[in-house]
């Protein structure tokens, strides 16, 4: 069996694990030493649904040519948080500028300020899930004293306000949501990131 972990083939010996699930059980012992796990297998090329991981861990050791394991640590899921508010961070200033630009006709760069930040926050969403796999860290963060869920919560129907104006044209509205409603929350997520150890 051939074991490669983030795409680099992995120099690893195999005892006595007669199963891939003893293999599986094994590595994550050892990913988990160094704070990280595994977040996505293939197993000869295709890749395992959460919801069949029961039915491959009976698979017999040597009915496997490839296992490819795609794991994520700790300190990515920081770093990932703290370049998700770094792009915030560039983002509000963008927002702010949005009403003035509509008015002088730079409809092209407000709607670039648009796109960064529906990118920002797809990506902050994205790392805020994984990061519950290391819930010991990170299960205790909040933005303006509410869990990130309760806060995206809050934040969604802006978000949505925000959408419907840009899809009606109201540029009046999207101005003013972007200044005094998105602006100051997506600085709220910065100075969560910034303050991140």
């Amino acid at each position: 069996m051939e074991i490669f972990i983030n795409e680099q083939k992995a120099d690893i010996t195999l005892d006595n694990e007669k199963h891939l699930g003893e293999v599986l059980a094994g590595l994550e012992q050892e990913f988990a030493q160094h704070n990280a796990t595994t977040v996505t297998i293939a197993v000869n090329g295709k890749i395992i649904a959460a919801n069949d991981f029961d039915s491959i861990i009976k698979i017999p050791v040597d009915d496997v040519q490839k296992l490819d394991l795609i794991t994520i640590a700790q300190d990515d899921i920081t770093a990932a948080f703290k370049e998700a508010g770094e792009c915030f961070a560039s983002v509000s200033e963008e927002l702010k500028e949005i009403s003035v630009q509509f008015q002088n006709g730079q409809d092209k760069a407000a709607i670039a300020a648009v796109k960064k930040l529906a990118d920002t926050v797809d990506s902050f969403c994205h790392v805020a899930t994984l990061s519950g796999l290391f819930h010991a860290k990170f299960g205790c963060l909040t933005i303006d004293g509410k869990t990130i869920l309760d806060f995206f919560e809050d934040f969604a129907p802006i978000l949505t306000e925000f959408e419907q104006a840009l899809q009606n044209s109201d540029s009046v509205l999207m101005g003013d949501l972007a200044e005094y409603e998105i602006s100051p929350r997506i600085d709220s997520i910065t100075e969560m990131t910034r303050n991140l150890a």
